[in-house]
């Protein structure tokens, strides 16, 4: 009787630590990512619906996350969780069977000798759209537009500001609903279009002083209150500079601020790209950091197994890692998500994504997350200051077998 209900008590105590997850998967690009099989150590699985969302109930913590993608031969997994709401990112997707892609036609008068037009698409609603240059004499341009596939239209504006090397000397938008696989539409700035003037400022930027190889920075025009894709390049140089300052506009709606990104890297591609946020008539200093290193094992080594540790040290700065192996062929990538800077070989529990002979590996340190807990809580657009980076290690190759 007192085995029974000792039994008894041991269920009752699992289930009072058991909880439901209730996460979404994201592609890198922020869109949802319908219909993937989602796992959970120690437990089931369940499938994301249209909105990349999914349930599951997890018996204790920490848990770790698993999804495979067969079609593109893609996995990921996230170690050491106990968040109940994770936003995971199915690292490496970013394939057009997650969204419509439709097309947009922009005419404007002739663009002056000696200026540019700076053409871009953004949402409050999910979206991706690139950044499109008029050069001088031009008077139309294509832009692409993806959204969710879950979704038969987008609504949005177009933004539609003209430079000089010293003035940025028009703004103008205009409100527009993008309707799936609807004949191409046409949004058009002329000389009766109410325009504005953004006014001039500038950004003061010092990047590190140390040698590299690649060395620059990118300055965007960022919106609050819009979509995390909505954002405008402003100004992208590269070389070895140590001081300067970008003209960039003075206002501009939509909760404007700057995203400043500065990168530093040797060959291998070996270095850093960190970002912060900022105002104009601001002065930053973009700082140097020093990427993870392999220890073990050796570069080239052939032979490999499941029992091989796979490790690296530190970096610099608070973060976690992002460790990346890729298969050559059959073509195959898996990602580890972690805090831990010691995992054992993922060959054992990759499945079919990692079935080859010949791979590499390669370590992102994402900071300033203090665990992958952090770095999974849902992303609020609005308050996702500070400052940020991704270090990028050397790559290394090996061998599960002798050639």
């Amino acid at each position: 009787m007192k085995k029974i209900i000792l039994i008894l008590l041991l269920i009752s105590t699992a289930r009072l630590y058991a909880f439901d997850i209730s996460g979404r998967l994201l592609d890198e690009r922020y869109f949802p990512v319908p219909k993937m099989k989602v796992f959970v150590s120690r437990g089931g699985s369940a499938v994301t619906d249209k909105n990349g969302e999914f349930k599951l109930t997890v018996d204790n913590t920490p848990y770790d996350l698993t999804i495979f993608d067969l079609a593109t031969n893609i996995g990921v997994v996230y170690r050491n969780l106990s968040v109940a709401n994770p936003e995971i990112f199915l690292f490496g997707s970013v394939t057009s069977k997650y969204a419509n892609t439709e097309a947009l036609r922009v005419n404007f008068p002739p663009v002056p000798n000696g200026k540019t037009d700076l053409i871009k698409f953004v949402s409050d609603e999910i979206f991706y759209s690139q950044d499109v240059i008029a050069y001088s004499g031009e008077t139309t341009k294509l832009l692409s537009v993806d959204f969710p596939s879950s979704k038969k239209q987008i609504n949005g504006r177009i933004i539609f500001m003209e430079k000089s090397p010293f003035s940025y000397e028009k703004f103008s938008e205009r409100a527009v609903t993008i309707q799936k696989d609807y004949y191409l539409q046409t949004v058009i700035f002329d000389t009766l279009s109410t325009f504005s003037k953004p006014g001039d400022a500038y950004i003061s930027l010092v990047l590190p002083v140390l040698d590299f190889d690649r060395k620059g920075f990118s300055v965007y025009a960022n919106f609050m209150s819009l979509h995390r894709n909505a954002e405008l390049l402003l100004n992208t140089t590269e070389g070895d500079i140590i001081s300067t300052k970008v003209l960039v506009p003075q206002t501009i709606p939509f909760g404007y601020r700057l995203k400043i990104v500065g990168n530093g890297f040797d060959k291998g591609g070996i270095g850093f790209e960190n970002f912060v946020y900022s105002y104009p008539n601001a002065s930053y200093n973009l700082t140097s950091e020093t990427p993870p290193k392999l220890e073990a094992p050796q570069d080239k080594l052939y032979t490999v197994n499941s029992n091989t540790l796979f490790s690296y040290d530190w970096g610099s700065g608070i973060g976690i890692y992002v460790v990346h192996f890729h298969c050559y062929d059959p073509v195959g990538d898996f990602y580890i998500v972690t805090n831990d800077r010691n995992i054992p070989s993922p060959i054992s529990f990759a499945g079919s994504i990692l079935k080859g002979t010949e791979f590499s590996w390669v370590v992102a340190k994402y900071l300033t997350y203090m665990s992958v807990d952090d770095y999974v809580k849902p992303r609020n657009y609005a308050n996702d200051i500070g400052y940020k980076a991704i270090l990028t290690s050397e790559l290394r190759t090996f061998r599960t077998k002798f050639p």
